[in-house]
């Protein structure tokens, strides 16, 4: 493992440490996802291409003309095949919606305590990188990756919960004394989802900006790479995690890191004004 691609000391903390080396059996990346990061790391690489791939695949594939035809992607007719999705959304919308949907149904088996496991989590995930998406739409910043990044930020919570249930049962306990998720997880774990996220996107050896967004969703000021990226994935999970897409219940205590703004040039009330128009649009 690469540890140094994503600053070692910054979150290969001991305890995060003591926790890997528990996970015996980690899930490999899926053969699509290798496929279609082929098909990312070639500029010259056609929808045809990624149309093959992802037809071989008729469960991913299910998924992804769901994805397509939801509100994030304003569809006002149905999208009815993939070849169809790519001429409707596009070919990097559906080259990330497959890309993240291939590497989070590897882990499609977390159950959780029933409400906090990897349906809400990946409903969640999707409708941040959806946010993430329109916010830089609105504010016309060319962010390469920014939905499939948002899509995997929160992944450490899906290994978190697979390995380590009855741990993250007392996180969720511990959330209804008032704390922030971070802090809850710091209190029982000594470290957090986004470290071991940032663990898992570092074993995969995904790309930079994914591990980038991936460390720093929760603080922007800490990231020296991909900044836009971090801080659109962070406001949007902002504002996220106060409609009913919480990643866990409706979360208050999500504080808000005002780097974010200044890296993305707006003031608050601009966020929030932004943030109703997207309300209205993906119905948050």
């Amino acid at each position: 493992m690469n540890l140094l691609r994503a600053e070692p000391g910054r979150f290969m903390n001991d305890a995060l440490r003591l926790h890997v080396q528990k996970i015996t059996k980690l899930p490999t990346i899926p053969v699509i996802a290798q496929a279609i990061l082929k098909i990312v790391s070639n500029d010259l690489a056609s929808a045809d291409e990624l149309e093959e791939v992802i037809r071989k695949d008729p469960p991913i594939s299910a998924k992804i003309l769901s994805v397509a035809n939801s509100a994030f992607f304003g569809s006002k007719t149905p999208v009815t095949d993939i070849k169809n999705a790519v001429v409707r959304i596009g070919f990097d919308n559906v080259k990330n919606i497959a890309l993240g949907i291939s590497l989070m149904t590897v882990l499609d088996d977390v159950k959780g305590n029933g409400t906090f496991g990897y349906a809400r989590i990946f409903e969640h995930s999707t409708v941040v990188g959806a946010t993430a998406k329109i916010l830089s739409g609105k504010l016309n910043l060319a962010v390469e990756d920014v939905f499939i990044n948002g899509m995997l930020h929160d992944i450490g919570f899906l290994i978190m919960i697979k390995y380590f249930s009855d741990s993250y049962l007392r996180v969720l306990n511990t959330l209804e004394e008032k704390k922030s998720l971070l802090a809850a997880e710091e209190s029982v774990f000594g470290f957090t989802h986004a470290d071991m996220g940032t663990w898992l996107v570092d074993k995969w050896n995904l790309p930079q900006s994914i591990l980038d967004t991936t460390l720093y969703h929760h603080a922007p000021s800490g990231a020296k790479k991909h900044l836009r990226s971090v801080a659109l994935t962070h406001v949007a999970d902002y504002i996220v995690s106060r409609s009913s897409y919480s990643a866990t219940k409706n979360d208050p205590n999500y504080p808000l890191d005002p780097s974010s703004l200044d890296i993305l040039g707006i003031s608050e009330k601009e966020l929030w004004n932004m943030a109703s128009e997207i309300k209205n649009e993906i119905i948050l």
